[in-house]
């Protein structure tokens, strides 16, 4: 049996972009040395730091 994880990964996410998006996400985790899910886990956070979204 595993360790328990104090903040659990249960969800997922999922959505469809096109490939202008993918390329600038892909530019932007490598030039950061993050994965794409990392980078979006830290966007998600800092938007709701700054509690800032313009859509």
């Amino acid at each position: 049996m595993g360790r328990k994880k104090e903040y659990p990964k249960k969800h997922i996410v999922s959505c469809r972009i096109n490939s202008e998006e993918m390329d600038i996400l892909r530019e932007i985790s490598e030039d950061s040395g993050m994965s794409i899910t990392m980078l979006l886990r830290k966007s998600l956070d800092a938007l709701t730091q700054n509690n800032t979204v313009n859509a």
